[in-house]
């Protein structure tokens, strides 16, 4: 599911240039007049004067451009082969489409969008993902000017920002965002330190039937470094550093991870291709892990289970949004889903 999302979860003037750099890990922007040369993981690009026509090939690319108070004109999703435009988009693109003005594009699936589209849009800014998007950088870069980063990593998104910002003429704004970053995950971090003091080690899976498949999430995930960030310790088969998101297990290692409270994020595939209703989206995405949970006996022998101290999340939020909304959203459900702990007092 997770490769899914990351590949399903990125002839006109040339309007920018390039060099390969796919070593290059962080992001700085140089200026000659009018001009200003982009360090990226794609490479170094040429932009002049400030973009006003912006695609964005992923759903992290859409929260920041729409974070930094830019309205873009197409847009890939990582999960869908929706047909036609996004002329709802509060009701078709979960959790960012109430913040878009009018409709845009539709430029198909992230990791292979429609060219023709965004030839037919004739923007002055792409905005894409080193994973996803590197086989067509050359293609899209003939097209207009193309940016790449990096999608899931820890903070990730923050490099993202502040190149991006800088193209804009936005630094301003990027620096007031990373700030309630900060913000928001230390207030939580006090809100929730009981919680964390009672209940100090978390297992983090992702599924969609138990049944199925199941995977341990790590640090490296963006809501395993969310719940690390605010005191909790993640529960892991190994010592060592992780070096992937996710880490496959079967069901039959539960018992051994056995933790203080456990966090599902749960997805439902067939749904994430056809959401028609962002109302119902969380409900949809988890109806599947739940009932799967609920039904399982491994699952519900374990100490959390038992005393109820299992709580859901869409994985969509954690892969699909690694990015300053995802951090608001993520947070906002810890708090109202473990504050009640704290209230409690249940500490058994």
């Amino acid at each position: 599911m997770r490769l899914l999302l990351l590949s399903c979860l990125m002839f006109v003037s040339v309007l920018g240039c390039h060099r390969q750099a796919s070593d290059i890990s962080s992001s700085h922007c140089t200026f000659t007049g009018d001009c200003q040369t982009v360090r990226h993981l794609g490479g170094e690009t040429q932009i002049c004067g400030q973009p006003q026509r912006i695609v964005v090939l992923n759903s992290k690319m859409l929260d920041i451009v729409l974070s930094l108070g830019v309205q873009p004109i197409g847009y890939a999703e990582i999960f869908s082969n929706r047909r036609g435009d996004f002329d709802q988009p509060s009701q078709q693109i979960p959790y960012l489409g109430d913040r878009i003005t009018q409709p845009i594009a539709n430029l198909g699936m992230s990791s292979n969008p429609s060219l023709e589209t965004i030839i037919r849009l004739k923007p002055d800014l792409i905005l894409g993902d080193i994973r996803g998007n590197q086989q067509q950088y050359s293609q899209l870069s003939q097209i207009a000017p193309t940016l790449l980063f990096e999608y899931v990593g820890r903070d990730k998104w923050q490099d993202a920002l502040q190149a991006i910002a800088q193209v804009l003429g936005r630094t301003h704004q990027a620096k007031k965002i990373i700030a309630a970053h900060h913000q928001q995950i230390e207030a939580t971090r006090q809100v929730l330190a009981p919680v964390v003091k009672a209940y100090p080690k978390v297992l983090m899976v992702s599924s969609e039937q138990l049944n199925a498949s199941i995977n341990l999430v790590t640090s490296l995930d963006f809501c395993g470094a969310l719940l690390e960030d605010i005191g909790f310790k993640l529960a892991t088969v190994s010592q060592s550093k992780p070096t992937n998101i996710t880490q496959p297990i079967s069901v039959e290692i539960l018992p051994q991870l056995d933790a203080d409270l456990i966090i599902v994020q749960g997805h439902n595939i067939v749904e994430l291709s056809k959401i028609e209703n962002t109302n119902s989206f969380a409900k949809i995405q988890l109806q599947s892990v739940q009932k799967s949970w609920n039904t399982n006996s491994l699952a519900q022998s374990l100490t959390a289970s038992i005393k109820n101290r299992v709580y859901f999340i869409p994985t969509y939020i954690c892969l699909g949004l690694p990015s300053p909304s995802g951090t608001q959203i993520t947070l906002k459900s810890l708090q109202e889903q473990l504050l009640p702990l704290a209230k409690t007092g249940n500490h058994n």
